[in-house]
């Protein structure tokens, strides 16, 4: 009953916050339409800010909405046949316009022998969005962020391993183990007030949910490498759905 109750909060929560907030963006867009290009230059950043502080609320609002149901163990999932290359190129794609603001090299490599997996797509595409949010958040100009997706081996045999890969300014040792907790975030202040110290967190959840794991790779100074897997689809026949060659999938 407690975790039942929990959940009716959240949710009402939730939408008591996204109603103002789907008015609030509305209004930024048409303000943005009318400001056309004779808006200043100072006019153009403050409804910039604007905008992407609006969208940073959303994107925490559906992140207290996933926490309550994996609290609950009510977050919906399915476990279809999803092709691995399709989701890491879709998902890339959906960046390429932000990484050419942050004049940051994006890219994805899928290696030719990757099988299909078995999973929930919009969650998979969930996870690597807010790896390479993350990854775009702390990548400078002229930096490079690879997703790269390849079949396991050796300990991951029998999965299919998803990388994000940037050359940003990496994590401290000390920091390392905190970085999937819960409302926990590491590096300076600055940046840390840009989160909610949610997706991680809830990443790996989604990853563990499905039977595989996340885990990252990192020192300061030196980028950083967040990686997870998710299991084969065993139901595919050997050679079923191969993805196109890895060349063709270079974004």
């Amino acid at each position: 009953m407690n975790d039942e109750h929990n959940q009716n909060v959240a949710g009402y929560l939730t939408h008591e916050l996204r109603a103002p907030l789907t008015a609030m963006k509305h209004a930024l867009n048409i303000l943005q339409d009318e400001l056309g290009p004779g808006a200043s230059e100072r006019s153009r950043r403050i409804l910039k800010a604007a905008l992407l502080t609006a969208e940073r609320v959303n994107r925490t609002v559906d992140d207290i909405l996933d926490l309550s149901r994996l609290q609950c163990g009510r977050m919906p999932l399915s476990a279809l046949p999803c092709d691995p290359a399709r989701l890491a190129a879709e998902t890339v794609e959906s960046f390429l316009p932000w990484a050419e603001r942050q004049e940051v090299r994006l890219y994805a490599r899928i290696s030719r022998d990757c099988p299909s997996v078995s999973g929930d797509g919009a969650r998979i595409i969930q996870v690597l969005t807010n790896l390479i949010s993350n990854a775009l958040k702390f990548t400078p100009p002229g930096g490079e962020i690879a997703v790269l997706v390849e079949p396991g081996r050796r300990d991951d045999a029998g999965s299919v391993v998803f990388s994000v890969k940037d050359t940003g300014r990496g994590i401290a040792a000390q920091d390392i183990p905190l970085v999937f907790r819960y409302f926990m975030q590491v590096g300076p202040a600055s940046e840390r007030a840009q989160g909610s110290g949610l997706g991680l967190p809830l990443a790996r959840s989604l990853v563990e949910l499905h039977g595989g794991r996340m885990w990252v790779e990192s020192a300061e100074g030196a980028g950083s490498t967040f990686s997870f897997t998710i299991p084969v689809n065993i139901g595919a026949p050997a050679g079923a759905e191969k993805p196109p060659a890895a060349d063709a999938l270079t974004l």
